[in-house]
């Protein structure tokens, strides 16, 4: 009894080894090789999963990961056929059409693999002079993130990132007006400036964390006791922390804090010290938070309106308005101005 069932575990053991895979096993295989990094035999798995379905409406999702594996191998000329045959089929889907955003991002890497394939081409054509080790390889983009498609066509998800830091670095340059409180005294509104730098890291598609600095410029025209015009300044220097999440393709919304000193410079003898004379500039603890819209004219330049943005700086010993201490200053600006990435 016993080896008639040893029997039948060894046969049925035999039969499952011997069961053909189906398209879904080499997708699964495909899958594994390429976040194991084996991208050929990520490609090989693909192609057998691709012949094997039977669902022309997944079909498009074997072209994609097999498009992205060799583009991992640094074969552009065959990851471009690839992303074009994904495109045709993804045309030919009524039930789960891709995406203009989506198809313009393929058609993008479509263009930038077309001038690769074209370097690799006449790379391969040269005949070697000399060592042939002089010459530098083209090396695959591992910074962009490999995209893997589930073989039900569903929603497209991100692939193995791989580590490394940034390539872009955030300016941006923005001008508007600003409305100062300063104790009692009455403050017109003055032009302003500022000027935002950072690193971005980029938390996820979305979701973007900038660490940077900011500096801000206030003018402040007065009249002294002897109604001659004058002008103070009010500089901010501070670091800054930004968050911004892109709500559309194009468009992002962006809140900033900025904590750093107000430089108050210019004050003496001014209504601003009732008066009295100062010596050198008056710094105070200074806190900055603002909300912004950005949007992208192209990749790289974008049009920035900051419309509300709000700084408190407490009050120095000396700042006296009609013989009361200014307890704080705070301003609200509104601003608009450009950026630039790279």
């Amino acid at each position: 009894m016993k080896r008639t069932v040893i029997a039948s575990i060894l046969l049925a053991s035999a039969l499952a080894f011997a069961q053909p895979k189906s398209a879904d096993d080499w997708y699964k295989e495909g899958d594994t090789q390429y976040n194991l990094g084996a991208f050929d035999k990520a490609v090989e798995a693909f192609k057998k999963g691709f012949e094997l379905e039977p669902d022309d409406s997944k079909k498009s999702a074997y072209l994609f990961n097999i498009a992205q594996s060799y583009r991992q191998l640094n074969n552009c000329k065959d990851s471009q056929f690839f992303y074009k045959r994904y495109l045709a089929f993804k045309d030919a889907d009524t039930k789960k059409p891709l995406a203009a955003d989506r198809r313009k991002e393929i058609e993008d890497r479509v263009r930038e693999l077309e001038e690769c394939a074209r370097q690799q081409t006449a790379i391969a054509s040269k005949p070697p002079v000399g060592n042939p080790d002089n010459t530098p390889p083209i090396k695959p983009d591992r910074t962009k993130v490999g995209v893997v498609t589930p073989p039900d066509g569903g929603e497209i998800k991100e692939g193995p990132k791989v580590a490394g830091p940034p390539k872009i670095i955030s300016v941006r340059l923005v001008g508007g007006g600003s409305k100062l409180s300063t104790g009692g005294l009455d403050v017109p509104i003055q032009a302003t400036g500022a000027l935002l730098a950072g690193y971005p890291l980029a938390l996820d598609e979305k979701l973007t964390l900038e660490l940077g600095a900011s500096f801000t410029f206030t003018p402040v025209p007065f009249e002294d006791a002897m109604a001659n015009s004058k002008s103070a300044s009010m500089t901010s220097v501070m670091a800054n922390v930004s968050a911004a999440y892109q709500v559309a393709p194009k468009f992002s919304l962006r809140g900033d804090l900025g904590l750093g000193l107000l430089l108050f410079s210019g004050v003496s003898e001014s209504p601003f010290t009732d008066f009295a004379e100062t010596t050198g500039t008056l710094s105070m603890p200074h806190v900055r938070i603002g909300i912004s819209g950005d949007y992208a004219i192209t990749p790289n330049v974008i049009a920035t309106l900051t419309p509300f943005a709000f700084s408190f700086s407490p009050g120095k010993d000396g700042l006296r308005v009609e013989g009361e201490d200014i307890s704080s200053i705070t301003a609200i600006d509104f601003m608009v101005g450009v950026g630039y990435r790279m």
